[in-house]
């Protein structure tokens, strides 16, 4: 289980995956009301309405914004079920984290949304685990996958943990939306891959020619000789600054154009069969409520299904969403 949530972390914020790639269209639902701020997360395309009974709301894993605008989108609608981008074993482990946290002595110094993140020591442990399980769901690929991609996400992220929680505390967007939609009454839906079977995805999809050529674009790029990743923190950067950046659309859709180009077969296991996975969560949603078509709430309104997921995933799901409609 604590594999299991090192692992969870990774995928909340791993950076160079946080890229959607298309134009995210808009439908407006106006049997809804929305907050002012949910209304600035469309305009900055971050929240989109593919249909009228489904909201998806992109997320950025750094600081408290996104959180606010899933626990306030949840209120708002009030959805019948809200999907999230956690595999099914956290959920049980993110409920029971929210349990332990209603019931815990309040300390002025300390986060009620999120528990510490491990330091450096702490990512450095981690790793013999990382490479076991890469070792042995993915062989050479899956080993390269969980200690050089994933095992050097942590360790980074290990280095900033201290400046984060001075300057830019992290409220995570999913422990957020699951305390909000239990409140409301929303089943919850968690519909990522569980780290075992991403290792197998990328293992399938990333060849012995693909690490060679990321590995050369990951030394070109540290030599300054190609382009970096444009999601990248830049070197004078603040935290604030460069929260607020990767809440660009923009950006985020240079830094999938990036990842594209670097590493195909990696960004197509990490976001682009990942998209589908979570299309299918929603729509399956959808083909239960359309069943039971004559189903009403109390102010006479079809179901809403709420999709919750990185910003990398927004597009590929909004675009699939029509697509299948």
């Amino acid at each position: 289980m604590e594999l299991l949530s090192i692992i969870s972390a990774f995928l909340l914020l791993q950076v160079w995956t946080t890229f959607p790639s298309t134009t995210t269209a808009i439908c407006l639902d106006s049997s809804r009301t929305l907050p002012p701020r949910l209304h600035e997360a469309m305009s900055k395309g971050l929240l989109a309405q593919p249909r009228p009974d489904v909201y998806v709301l992109g997320t950025v894993h750094i600081g408290s914004e996104s959180a606010e605008e899933a626990q306030a989108l949840i209120e708002a609608v009030k959805p019948s079920t809200v999907v999230i981008e956690i595999p099914p074993s956290r959920l049980k482990r993110l409920r029971q984290n929210n349990e332990n946290r209603k019931h815990a002595p309040m300390d002025a110094n300390v986060s009620k949304t999120v528990p510490p993140t491990p330091g450096t020591f702490g990512a450095l442990r981690s790793l013999p685990a990382l490479a076991a399980a890469g070792w042995s769901k993915g062989g050479l690929a899956g080993l390269l996958f969980s200690t050089v991609i994933v095992g050097s996400s942590l360790l980074k992220r290990s280095t900033t943990v201290s400046e984060e929680e001075k300057t830019l505390p992290r409220r995570s967007e999913f422990t957020t939306a699951i305390e909000a939609a239990d409140k409301v009454g929303s089943t919850v839906i968690p519909a990522d891959l569980e780290f075992e079977e991403l290792i197998s995805a990328v293992t399938r999809s990333v060849s012995p020619l693909g690490w060679v050529k990321l590995g050369i674009n990951v030394l070109g790029e540290t030599a300054g000789i190609r382009p970096v990743d444009p999601i990248k923190r830049l070197r004078e950067e603040t935290m604030v600054q460069w929260a607020e950046r990767r809440r660009n659309i923009s950006i985020s859709r240079a830094s999938k154009v990036h990842g594209d180009k670097t590493a195909p077969g990696l960004s197509r296991a990490l976001v682009d069969d990942r998209d589908a996975i979570f299309t299918e969560a929603c729509l399956k949603v959808l083909e239960a409520n359309a069943a039971k078509s004559s189903t009403q709430d109390e102010n006479g309104q079809r179901p809403v299904t709420v999709c919750i997921i990185g910003l990398v995933h927004l597009d590929g799901v909004v675009d699939r969403l029509q697509m299948l409609q």
